[in-house]
């Protein structure tokens, strides 16, 4: 089986899910019509709210700062892959990950937050950790071939660390 992720814009607008797809909306505060276009919202999955907390800050700042991807700039200034790795690490999302991994067994498995691009958001690594020990495939809506390069040049040469947002000192 494969599993899909996409956005909340892109769902049904440019890509539509099989009717025997689940579809699962994967965001910590999901908004009312999310429970419209998915079959479950699962927030055990979501990000935590420091991690969240911590890229909309610095994406915010960014963007403020006229940098050419802030979504790019603020993954990498908190360290979002390796923390949100972490966070699926626990107890928790550990029993939903095994669940999961059983339904993507039987049938396609869409994942659906905010974020676009899949190069910068926990949906796309949710999916390659489901996977990562089953033989089954991951597709992303938008592919992430399909969308515009960054070079961390274009980011500009001062991109601002974590600390500097939570009062502490240079990192």
């Amino acid at each position: 089986m494969t599993v899909h992720t996409t956005y909340f814009g892109g769902l049904n607008a440019t890509v539509s899910p099989a009717d025997d797809a689940l579809v699962l909306g994967v965001v910590r505060y999901p908004k009312e019509f999310v429970h419209r276009v998915t079959d479950r919202n699962v927030p055990a999955v979501a990000p935590p709210d420091d991690l969240l907390d911590a890229f909309k800050t610095v994406k915010e700042a960014a963007d403020r700062d006229g940098v050419t991807n802030p979504s790019g700039a603020a993954w990498r200034t908190v360290d979002f892959e390796d923390r949100y790795r972490s966070h699926l690490d626990g107890s928790g999302p550990r029993q939903v990950l095994t669940e999961l991994r059983d339904r993507v067994a039987h049938r396609d498995v869409w994942f659906v937050c905010w974020e676009k691009d899949p190069r910068y958001c926990h949906r796309r690594v949710l999916a390659e950790v489901l996977l990562e020990e089953c033989d089954d495939r991951v597709v992303h809506h938008p592919a992430p071939a399909d969308l515009e390069e960054f070079s961390d040049a274009q980011d500009g040469p001062d991109i601002a660390r974590l600390t500097e947002f939570s009062g502490g000192g240079t990192a």
